[in-house]
């Protein structure tokens, strides 16, 4: 039987983003407590006994361990499969989406970065800097790397990120005499916008809200309503940047066409 060659290729690039998502489990593990993503090696978070290479396998030793420890047999979070199987997936959606290009590049790269961040922040309610800054010093390597745009633009998306949120953080200390957004996710959407650029940083705001309604009215209807209001803003945002990374062109279409801003 042969084997189509596309099929090959998403093949790929899943265990590629499998691997990338085994080095995000320890990312998303150590960062928020100050450790070093490179010393130790990988361990047992419950008795430190170190982990063998066959057994730290992206997907199949959680498997073949049926998600305990091969020494203590305590369990393993269900986390470190769902974030490697996530980030397989969103690199699979992003060589669907811009095929083999230096978008593909640019937006695997932030894929991982929005992943990351929006797993630490369900988990603690935190943004890390040392993330944030290392995805806007990749945002600018990469812009002069790949030549894909001019710094200008680069920066106007960044500076629309911080600017949008920042006047919200403005208005809610004004108003109500609270954050309405906190630092971390300013310099999240700051990071994001020097991805993205200006028309798919406001793009994201727009679909990050939508993505909020969405979610709020199913806790509500769930009857869970309390559950939503511990969700941070950083997962809205990453959502609303995928959703526009993805399907951005489409939704602005259907949009026009039903506004009838434009004919069919």
């Amino acid at each position: 039987m042969i084997i189509p060659f596309a099929l090959i290729e998403y093949a790929v690039l899943f265990l590629i983003g499998i691997s990338m998502g085994s080095f995000l489990n320890v990312v998303i593990y150590r960062i928020p407590r100050g450790e070093s993503i490179v010393f130790p090696a990988s361990h047992c978070v419950h008795c430190n006994q170190a982990i063998k290479p066959y057994q730290n396998i992206p997907l199949l030793s959680y498997l073949f361990l049926r998600g305990m420890c091969a020494q203590c047999k305590k369990p393993i979070s269900v986390v470190y499969p769902t974030v490697e199987a996530c980030m397989g997936g969103l690199l699979m959606l992003m060589l669907w989406k811009f095929g083999w290009s230096r978008d593909l590049i640019l937006y695997g790269v932030l894929s991982a970065l929005l992943l990351a961040l929006s797993v630490i922040d369900i988990q603690t309610k935190r943004l890390p800097n040392p993330i944030t800054l290392t995805g806007a010093i990749l945002a600018v390597a990469l812009t002069l790397l790949l030549k894909r745009d001019d710094l200008l633009t680069m920066f106007l998306g960044g500076a629309l990120g911080i600017g949008f949120l920042l006047l919200n953080w403005s208005i809610g200390k004004l108003l109500f005499k609270r954050d309405g957004v906190g630092m971390g996710d300013i310099k999240m959407a700051g990071m994001m916008g020097m991805f993205l650029g200006p028309f798919l940083t406001a793009e994201m705001f727009i679909l990050s809200v939508f993505v909020a309604a969405l979610i709020g009215t199913v806790f509500i209807i769930s009857g869970k309503k309390g559950k939503f209001y511990k969700v941070p803003f950083g997962p809205y945002m990453a959502a609303g940047a995928l959703v526009a990374l993805l399907w951005g062109e489409w939704l602005w279409l259907w949009y026009a066409r039903f506004a009838g801003i434009i004919r069919p």
